[in-house]
């Protein structure tokens, strides 16, 4: 990843792969039957939700933080849709009948969910890299661990089916 991002662009792509997260792992809670199994995704769903409240509020205190900087274009569709497919493709499954199809084979679900985990890392990795700010350099450290964690669980699960 060539590109540099600022920390606010960083922040958006978080909360993007954490709402794919959370909405790929619910998919997996309502296409499984097992106990054990919906246990295990609804809590990486519910942790995926923490995470995008957690960016949220990190946005919330930058955009509190300095007001001299024009913050507009990150909400704007063109800007979010950008930063999205940056992350697209990369990261979870995109297309809902594809998210669909994928929760209801729970082999297949575990295999996409530990890929995504895996790169999810990797990008937070590789942002964190030439990031100067503290804060979201913090933030995405302690997001690398609790992904890593995540990767454990979906590990753990496939190694019982």
């Amino acid at each position: 990843m060539n590109a540099k991002f600022n920390s606010l662009e960083i922040l958006k792509m978080a909360i993007n792969v954490e709402e794919d997260g959370e909405h790929f792992y619910e998919k997996c809670v309502e296409a499984n039957s097992e106990p054990e199994v919906k246990r295990i995704f609804s809590k990486l769903a519910e942790q995926e939700r923490e995470h995008r409240n957690y960016f949220k509020e990190l946005l919330k205190e930058f955009d509190e933080a300095d007001e001299s900087i024009s913050r507009d274009y990150l909400y704007e569709d063109l800007t979010g849709d950008y930063l999205k497919s940056i992350v697209d493709e990369q990261i979870f499954p995109k297309e809902e009948k594809a998210t669909d199809d994928i929760a209801a084979h729970l082999g297949e679900a575990l295999d996409i969910g530990i890929k995504a985990e895996k790169n999810s890392i990797l990008l937070y990795q590789e942002l964190m890299k030439n990031e100067a700010d503290e804060q979201t350099t913090a933030a995405l450290k302690k997001l690398i661990e609790e992904e890593k964690s995540h990767l454990v669980k979906l590990k753990n699960l496939k190694s019982y089916i």
